[in-house]
């Protein structure tokens, strides 16, 4: 049952990334974003001095939405390997979503708009990577606490700069009061699925 409410939690928040994290309650179709649109409409906000967003933050549930598929994967009793690889190859495109659109990619290390971006995803694939070839070797006490602490993570942050400066600054921008939209809602409960997963013990 835990391994299906983690594996569900991660899906949920993969989901929810994709979903509207903004919105109006007049449904304004330019005023409505997700994750990786709020990150980009981010941009203008900081080059018009709207309000300081530290917008590789909304990148961070994708990332860990995909170490979290990958450690599920890797565990050492996964009967299905056809599962196993389907998930790792998920997750090793989940993690590379962060990385900004070509041909801007080619030069963003050095760039200070997306350096934060680029290096987030090659870690995000560095991490997935390593879980893939040995995860199998994470006891389960260490794998479930990996969980707790990837929810955490995964949640914690992106709400927190979504709460404190995104919101008030996109409201700002279009002279709008801006809302949460379901699709942050559905990442943190997906999150919160995962950390619950690693959280209940037995099988």
């Amino acid at each position: 049952m835990k391994r299906m409410i983690t594996l569900a939690g991660a899906l949920l928040a993969v989901l929810g990334f994709y979903g509207p994290w903004v919105t109006t309650q007049r449904q304004v179709a330019a005023l409505t974003y997700n994750a990786l649109d709020l990150t980009e409409f981010c941009k203008f906000i900081v080059r018009a001095q709207l309000g300081q967003v530290t917008r590789e933050l909304f990148l961070v549930p994708i990332v860990v939405a995909a170490l979290a598929l990958a450690l599920w994967a890797s565990q050492p009793d996964q009967r299905s390997r056809s599962l196993r690889y389907a998930l790792s190859a998920v997750a090793v495109v989940l993690s590379l979503v962060a990385l900004p659109p070509y041909p801007h990619v080619l030069t963003a290390y050095a760039s200070a708009e997306d350096r934060g971006s680029f290096w987030l995803s090659l870690a995000g694939l560095l991490g997935v990577v390593l879980i893939i070839l040995f995860g199998q070797r994470i006891t389960s006490r260490w794998r479930d606490a990996a969980f707790v602490a990837l929810a955490l993570i995964g949640a914690a942050w992106p709400v927190w700069e979504f709460s404190t400066q995104a919101l008030p600054a996109v409201s700002r921008a279009y002279a709008s009061p801006a809302m949460v939209g379901w699709g942050l809602v559905l990442t943190v409960a997906g999150f919160v699925l995962v950390a619950a997963g690693g959280v209940i013990r037995g099988s």
